[in-house]
């Protein structure tokens, strides 16, 4: 039961203890470092913040009173709207009515002006997907001769298939081709996907788009013969974030070297004759790094940054030259349909508060969040035990093979499966329409985990709860990481022991059977580890070796 309950406490940035120099006593001849005095008083130390970053174009987070009709957004081709209007998309999200058609106007004198890149910041479920598909399907259409021209990179497979079908859905009528490369397939078969081998012309590019993770884009670019990027144009980071931070192979590094071997393109210099135009870098996320450091490594040209801030979300026409720098927190941004609460437990009875909580809500859709595969497993049995029939239960988690995965997702989003068990292997980007609740079983150890946790529900304008379980010592903590986000607020709910006390009989039930269950895998697994050792080919030592050791 240990894996049920326990759970690392959140983290916090450690105190750094601030440090004077004093003036050294005549002789001395060295300087003594002492901690300040707690009575000394020094002004906060501001940061400072490039331009681009303290002067976004505001988006406004109302996803309630659509002001943009998709009839209305001209600089989108008809048949593209008709495609939007087919499914079901009648006005679009202000992420999309603002980024949409800056993209396509910054693309139209692309030959002789660069197009600046962009970096969107707004709330999970704010539509960031179509405001970079719609755009980029308009603007690769005119284009006969097939080359990589977009190449989109995300951190997941899950994502990565969410953002292909966008992308297959939206290229409907065209001749755009679109690829999915995320190892799901066998990398021979991705190599024919992308290109094929002509003895008169060697090989031909057979896409136009893209899709990938990073790690498999690695392997892409090491081993597969006429992967050409020559002909980039759009370089697509969704969650840019967590792809930036991720250490796959050194993506980056590869990337940057296979686009521009000689280097010469490597930097987006205006006053320096270049072949060809560099791709314009897109990037999205709900938790957008402010590290100008981590974003350099992009080499960003003239960046522009579309964020929702908080404190203009009631009043849209606060201008950019208005907002304070330090209240620029739209990584921290959550939708205004969103209500979060947290319940304070024990350990011993956390699942059984789950249990009653559940029930008492009379939730079906709901997502359920642990810290750990083993947390997630464990907790399935338990619950699938109390409730029986009322409810369907399932787990998943990284380790589940793709198909599995995208089966469980289909039986949530359609309904039939009421609880999906997580770890944080789907707190990114999925779009899992209709979850009633999300529910932190494990509570965050980060305020950007908790985001993209809390991100699975409240999308697209439709209402959504988060709730958080604690203990007791890590309210301090939790309150703590949301005042981060000027999240002062958040009620608890309360459900007393006596509430629990005529379920008592069935969660000891419960439990005895958990541990036989668990009891019995772990049996199963030990013959399996046996069977294999027992198994495993014994090799014969040559002639030679066994004379030699007669010898001996």
């Amino acid at each position: 039961m240990d894996s049920l309950t326990e759970n690392s406490d959140i983290k916090e940035e450690p105190d750094v203890k601030r440090m004077k120099i004093e003036t050294p006593t005549v002789g001395e001849g060295f300087t003594i470092l002492k901690a300040f005095n707690s009575v000394d008083k020094k002004s906060k130390v501001k940061r400072v913040l490039p331009r681009w970053l303290t002067t976004p174009q505001i988006i406004s987070v109302n996803l309630q009173n659509l002001e943009t009709k998709v009839s209305d957004l001209k600089q989108l081709d008809k048949s593209i709207r008709r495609l939007l209007i087919a499914n079901g998309v009648i006005s679009l999200f202000p992420v999309q009515a603002e980024v949409i058609p800056w993209l396509i106007e910054s693309n139209r004198q692309s030959d002789v002006m660069f197009p600046r890149d962009i970096c969107v910041s707004a709330p999970t479920g704010s539509g960031k997907t179509l405001a970079f598909v719609l755009p980029v399907i308009q603007i690769l259409k005119k284009h006969k001769v097939k080359k990589i021209r977009a190449l989109v990179i995300l951190p997941t497979q899950d994502l990565a298939r969410q953002v292909f079908a966008a992308f297959k859905t939206y290229s409907e009528g065209t001749t755009i081709d679109i690829c999915l490369i995320t190892g799901q397939h066998s990398f021979e078969v991705e190599q024919k996907q992308i290109r094929s081998k002509n003895e008169a012309f060697g090989y031909l590019t057979k896409v136009d788009v893209l899709v990938c993770t990073a790690g498999r884009l690695v392997d892409h670019l090491k081993l597969t013969e006429g992967l050409d990027l020559e002909f980039l144009e759009f370089l697509i980071i969704d969650e840019a974030d967590r792809v930036l931070e991720s250490v796959q192979n050194d993506w980056l590094y590869h990337l940057e070297k296979h686009i521009s071997p000689d280097g010469s393109s490597r930097t987006l210099n205006q006053f320096t004759l270049q072949k060809k135009r560099p791709p314009q870098k897109l990037l999205f996320s709900a938790t957008l790094s402010q590290d100008p450091e981590k974003l350099q490594q992009l080499s960003l040209f003239q960046p522009k940054l579309f964020t929702s801030i908080v404190d203009s979300a009631d009043d849209p026409t606060v201008k950019p030259e208005e907002v304070n720098s330090d209240k620029f927190i739209g990584k921290y941004t959550t939708p205004n349909e969103l209500t979060e609460r947290y319940i304070e437990t024990s350990i011993d009875l956390k699942p059984l508060v789950l249990f009653k909580f559940i029930k008492q809500e009379e939730l079906r859709k709901t997502l359920v969040f642990t810290h750990s595969v083993e947390s997630a497993h464990r907790l399935t049995i338990l619950l699938k035990t109390m409730f029986g029939k009322e409810r369907v239960v399932q787990e998943i988690s990284s380790q589940l093979q793709p198909k599995s995965r995208v089966a469980l997702i289909n039986e949530f989003s359609e309904g039939t499966l009421d609880i999906l068990i997580s770890t944080d292997s789907l707190a990114r980007g999925i779009d899992l329409p209709g979850v009633q609740c999300v529910i932190n079983y494990s509570a965050p150890k980060y305020l950007k985990s908790y985001i993209h946790r809390a991100g699975r529900t409240a999308r697209a304008g439709v209402q959504g709860l988060a709730v958080t379980f604690l203990h007791t010592s890590q309210l301090p903590k939790f309150k703590s990481l949301l005042k981060q986000a000027d999240k002062h607020n958040v009620e608890e709910i309360k459900i007393s022991e006596e509430d629990l006390e005529p379920l008592g009989e069935q969660y000891r039930k419960s439990l005895n059977e958990l541990k036989a269950v668990v009891d019995k895998e772990e049996k199963l697994d030990l013959q399996k580890i046996k069977s294999a050792k027992r198994s495993k080919p014994k090799f014969k030592r040559k002639k030679a070796d066994r004379v030699g050791k007669k010898a001996v």
